[in-house]
């Protein structure tokens, strides 16, 4: 395992999916894969539950089928913070990067009228 750092986060990784022990704690998730000489960020998801999250996720079809050769890497930041924390996180991260994250969530924009 390494460190990585990312927006001054600290993540763990990677864990392959379907192989790895991903850590059954709440946290941020960087869903990644090979890329040339580094790696490349896909997504960011967190949960309450990370290992339930990735084993659960409806997503997973669509991270492996952009994945290099199909194996999907996920880098992890484990946190005690709050769900509203956590999320914002997430989406801060994912902001900065929403051009190249190809598997995404769309941002829902909640009319408000």
């Amino acid at each position: 395992m390494k460190t990585i750092v990312i927006d001054g986060y600290k993540f763990e990784g990677p864990y392959v999916m379907d192989k790895d022990e991903i850590p059954a704690v709440a946290g941020v998730m960087l869903i990644s894969t090979e890329a040339g000489e580094g790696f490349k960020i896909m997504c960011v998801e967190e949960a309450a539950d990370m290992k339930a999250h990735v084993a659960g996720s409806d997503r997973k079809g669509i991270w492996k089928d952009n994945a290099y050769h199909g194996q999907v890497d996920i880098y992890v930041m484990a946190t005690d913070c709050d769900d509203s924390k956590r999320a914002s996180i997430a989406d801060s991260i994912a902001d900065r990067r929403r051009a190249s994250l190809n598997c995404q969530r769309p941002k829902i924009i909640e009319d408000d009228w």
